[in-house]
Order: structure tokens, then sequence, then C-alpha cells
């Protein structure tokens, strides 16, 4: 894990930015220009498309985990055009604590053991009290990348996609690492 990042792309893994250049290649429908977009070889020129398309395939689960990487108490993490606002919008929901002691018998949150120490709710059987925290942040658009060109028709350039990965994970952390902390 990168610290107390909210978020971080996995370089350190072999051949992960390989495996994310192989999914962008089958996801290359969510880069289509629109009509009246900028584009380069059938792909979207506009940086904030072309961010929100890269950002969707990064966050699938490939093979083994996510190009780019969350913390444990990071139970999704979504970008999108909100249709109440004119700009992009991420939604970031944690786990946190109960507010308040529970009564006896009663489970909460727990961290699971291993490679990607995730928090996890307690199986259905048991009574449980989960608490999340909603973050809803306002992404400005005017800090993506212009992505430049399809390498080749139909198919988006992963150094376009990496830089757009890059922007909206700093602007992400710089936002939600602030309560991780607290929480940790």
């Amino acid at each position: 894990m990168a610290g107390t990042q909210a978020f971080w792309i996995d370089a350190a893994h072999e051949g992960t930015q390989e495996r994310y250049g192989e999914q962008l290649r089958k996801w290359r429908h969510v880069f289509a220009a629109a009509e009246g977009e900028p584009g380069s070889g059938g792909i979207t020129l506009d940086p904030l498309h072309f961010a929100l398309g890269a950002w969707e395939v990064a966050t699938r689960p490939m093979a083994e985990s996510a190009y780019v990487r969350c913390h444990p108490r990071v139970l999704d993490a979504t970008c999108h055009r909100a249709e109440e606002t004119r700009g992009p919008l991420a939604v970031v929901e944690l786990a946190v604590p109960a507010p308040f002691p529970l009564p006896d018998g009663w489970s909460t949150w727990h961290r699971q053991n291993g490679d990607d120490p995730a928090y996890v709710a307690p199986p259905y059987e048991r009574p449980t009290a989960l608490t999340t925290l909603e973050l809803r942040v306002p992404l400005a658009a005017d800090r993506l990348p212009t992505p430049t060109r399809a390498r080749a028709d139909g198919l988006p350039n992963l150094d376009d996609a990496q830089a757009s990965l890059e922007a909206l994970v700093a602007e992400l952390n710089a936002v939600v690492t602030p309560f991780l902390r607290e929480l940790d």
C-alpha cells in the first residue's frame, strides 16, 4: 500500500501497465468520440470524456487487481458526469467506525488478512452495523490533460490514459486522504 494515500497507480507489480493497456483495447468503446467531440482515429480528444474512460477501465478488477489501487477503507470510487451538475463528480465511499459503541453481539467492519487488507463486512448470519461516509467531490475538469492522439484507429493512447489517471488520482488524494488520516 502507498502509505496513507487514498489512491495510487499500481506500478509495483510487474506487467500491470501492460495489462492496463490490454484492458484499454478491450474497453475502447468507452473512448469513442461522441458526435460533436474532437477526435483522432475515432477516439475522443475531450479531456473529461477521456479521463472518465481511463478511470473506469483502471478501476475495473483485472486479473489480479485494479490498475488504480485504493486504501483499504475505500469501498467504492466512481467518477462520472453528474446529471445535476455541469462538471464531473467523484463519489467515494469509505468504511468508517460506528459513531457510538455497538450493543453486545453486534459486529462491524473488520480488516481481512492477506495482500489486500480491505475492510469487509462480517458474514450475514451475524447482527451487523455498517457505517459509511460518502464523499461527493466536484472535479476540476480544466486540470485534466488533453489527449494527444489515438495510437491506432480506434485504440486509446496508453500514455494519455496514464496522464489522465495521474491527474485524477492527485485530485482525489488531495480531498480524500485527509479523511483517511483522521480515521486511521
